[in-house]
């Protein structure tokens, strides 16, 4: 999984879906404010998608990618993480 950091708010989870699955399958993606995770289905494929968009202009801002090993199932309201 990567964390996104420095996201435009005007950027929707759909557009990071596009450009991240040209890397990789991408099982969902997960914006919140200004950052958001990208779960891809092999890690093979996030650290290529990490070594290839990390400092890239992208949305009108640098990305900043890290791999994360925080598993991020659904925010719900009141910013508390519950698995489905």
């Amino acid at each position: 999984m990567l964390y996104v950091r420095n996201l435009r708010s005007d950027v929707t989870e759909d557009q990071l879906r596009e450009k991240f699955e040209q890397h990789g399958k991408v099982e969902r993606v997960k914006k919140v404010k200004d950052y958001g995770f990208i779960h891809f289905e092999d890690r093979e494929s996030a650290v290529q998608a990490m070594q290839l968009l990390n400092g890239t202009v992208r949305y009108f801002v640098i990305l900043s990618l890290y791999l994360s090993s925080f598993c991020l199932f659904s925010l719900l309201p009141g910013g508390f993480l519950a698995q489905r």
